[in-house]
């Protein structure tokens, strides 16, 4: 058997087979994402690495860019599927659905796979010369590196989703049938208005939200704050609009107007890292300054999202014309959340062989090499260990049916919630 097997079936939705492609290129750009680490001109403060390599522009401004826009994307659609699953059952349901889902997979990462993300980073930083071997096995690991390596590293949005899930549950008792049907198109205007403007202010305050790391293992303020912003929004656009039709009519307009808010957002905020001293840095020197920043941020950030969503869309019967091509886009996509998962340890681990077995590398070259490998691994160990295992339903990544080849699409989302294991489901 192959290492990646496609299922057979029939060929799919036009309707659905577009949030799968773009389940699966976000989860890529994820994991290209963190392959760039070691590469950046621009550091990201707050941010521990293995090790750090030879800087490039290119990845560093790719980088930067994926950064505005990629967490902010997973939120808006998982607010959305959240929305319309809690809607089609009760709280009660919903919460034991989302504590399987994401929870359990927490406890996973935080019990197998963080210990070994230590582990690599020290075996990195005593690579580097940055650490004494002897800390190896004292796993004490000294300043200035402490403050900033204890955390849940990339599954902080495990946890963040799972808490927006039980404050949608409380506020929806709360809210259930008391909003008069003639508010909703007032309500509508509202929410455009005060939900990205929440994660303007947000980022007025503390633009480490996204110029920077908030590592911790519990939630920190700001960053919950930023990050439930575009987790409400979807929210409010499964409650509005639920099948996008005006996003799919500007959908064009959307991916202009975001990637040319992603470039003046990435310029100043690479800019602001670059001039602005360490001790002014989290009020980017001036209110003119912090403003601008965190609102071509934001604006990226929804653009793009919004954008993404109504292209998938707009593409779906394309791609459903391609019956293996769309086999391949949805088992990646089932695949996503355990590539999430896993990609991390893995980065770091082929960084470190990178820098001393390829030293002279072009830093494009090794953020791809890296990314690959990632992917490559991710892929095998889900056909092997997840797909079909008592561990992948142990964990909550699968259940006993058969979840490849059935996804949910943005507009038509199922009368009874379904056990997937899409990252942002």
């Amino acid at each position: 058997m192959s290492i990646v097997s496609l299922p057979s079936q029939k060929s799919p939705d036009s309707r659905s087979i577009g949030p799968d492609a773009v389940r699966a290129i976000a989860a890529l750009l994820v994991v290209y994402l963190h392959a760039c680490i070691p590469y950046l001109v621009h550091r990201m403060p707050g941010l521990v690495w293995p090790v750090s390599d030879t800087t490039s522009e290119t990845v560093d401004f790719l980088f930067w860019a994926i950064e505005v826009f990629i967490m902010p994307f997973f939120l808006v659609i998982s607010g959305f599927f959240a929305y319309r699953a809690l809607v089609a059952t009760d709280g009660f349901s919903f919460l034991k659905s989302r504590a399987n889902r994401l929870l359990r997979p927490l406890l996973f990462g935080m019990l197998i796979l963080l210990p070994i993300i230590l582990y690599i980073w020290m075996i990195g930083l005593v690579a580097e010369l940055r650490m004494p071997v002897v800390k190896l096995r004292s796993l004490k690991v000294p300043k200035p590196y402490a403050d900033d390596i204890w955390g849940l590293s990339h599954l902080w949005f495990l946890l963040y989703v799972f808490l927006y899930s039980a404050l949608m549950v409380a506020v929806n008792r709360v809210l259930r049938n008391r909003i008069p049907m003639r508010l909703r198109p007032t309500l509508r205007r509202t929410s455009a208005i005060v939900i990205p403007s929440i994660g303007v202010l947000t980022m007025v305050v503390a633009p480490e939200v996204v110029f920077g790391f908030q590592h911790a293992f519990l939630p920190v303020f700001s960053k919950w704050i930023y990050s439930g912003s575009f987790f409400a929004g979807g929210a409010a656009l499964a409650n509005f609009d639920p099948k996008f039709r005006t996003i799919n009519r500007l959908a064009g307009r959307h991916v202009m107007m975001g990637t040319f808010a992603t470039i003046a957002a990435v310029l100043l905020g690479c800019w602001t890292l670059r001039f602005v001293p360490d001790d002014t840095r989290s009020a980017s020197s001036t209110w003119l300054i912090s403003i601008t920043l965190a609102i071509t941020t934001v604006l990226a950030a929804w653009s793009l999202a919004l954008g993404v969503i109504g292209m998938s869309n707009r593409s779906s019967r394309w791609l459903a014309s391609h019956r293996r091509t769309c086999q391949a886009i949805e088992y990646l996509s089932g695949a996503s959340f355990w590539i999430y998962l896993v990609h991390h340890p893995i980065v770091g681990l082929v960084h470190i062989d990178l820098k001393f077995l390829a030293p002279t590398m072009h830093p494009f070259a090794k953020s791809f090499l890296a990314a690959s490998i990632a992917v490559a691994c991710g892929l095998g160990s889900y056909e092997w260990l997840v797909r079909t295992t008592k561990f992948g339903r142990f964990i909550g990544l699968t259940s006993k049916r058969k979840t490849a080849g059935t996804p949910v699409s943005w507009g038509e989302a199922s009368k009874k919630p379904r056990r997937t294991n899409r990252i942002a489901a």
